[in-house]
C-alpha cells in the first residue's frame, strides 16, 4: 500500500519536468534493498546468500522457503525506543523497522537449507534437489 501510494503521488505530481519525480518516496518506503544489501552465489549443488543485516538479533529474523522463493524478514528495534524527554538527541540517521527480501531460487531442497548469523552477516545455504524430469519426447506409432 505504501508503494502504490508514493507511486500514485509521484504520477500526480509529475508535471514533465522531472522535479517532483520522487516527491514522497522517502515518506512512504523503506527500501529493503538498501538495509539489506546481499551476495547470491550459485554452484551446481546449491545456492549461498549473504545478506548484511547489522544490529538485528538473530530472533528477529524470519527466513522462509515457498515455492521456489526464499522470504527473509528482519526486524531491526529503534535505539530511541522512548521520547527523548530531554530532547538530548540531535540528529538520528539510523533506520529501524521491518526489512523484507524474496529471492527466486529454483529446485531448492527446502528440508536441508541452512542459516547462520555471525556480526551482522546472515549466510544461508540452499542446496539444490535432485532434479525431476519434466518431460519427455512421445513418439508417435
Amino acid at each position: 500500500m505504501n508503494n502504490e501510494l508514493a507511486s500514485n503521488l509521484n504520477q500526480l505530481m509529475n508535471i514533465g519536468d522531472g522535479f517532483f519525480e520522487n516527491f514522497g518516496e522517502p515518506f512512504f518506503t523503506m527500501d529493503s534493498a538498501d538495509n539489506m544489501k546481499s551476495d547470491i552465489t550459485e554452484t551446481k549443488d546449491g545456492y549461498q546468500v549473504t545478506v548484511d543485516i547489522p544490529g538485528v538479533d538473530k530472533e528477529n529474523i524470519d527466513l522462509s522457503y515457498d515455492q521456489d522463493v526464499l522470504s527473509i524478514k528482519a526486524k531491526r528495534n529503534s535505539a530511541l525506543d522512548k521520547k527523548d524527554e530531554k530532547q538530548n538527541v540531535i540528529a538520528s540517521e539510523r533506520s529501524y523497522g521491518e526489512y523484507v527480501r524474496n529471492y527466486r531460487l529454483p529446485d531448492v531442497a527446502g528440508d536441508k537449507i541452512s542459516a547462520k548469523s555471525d556480526k551482522g552477516v546472515l549466510t544461508i545455504n540452499l542446496p539444490k534437489a535432485e532434479k525431476k524430469e519434466t518431460g519427455h519426447k512421445i513418439e508417435i506409432g
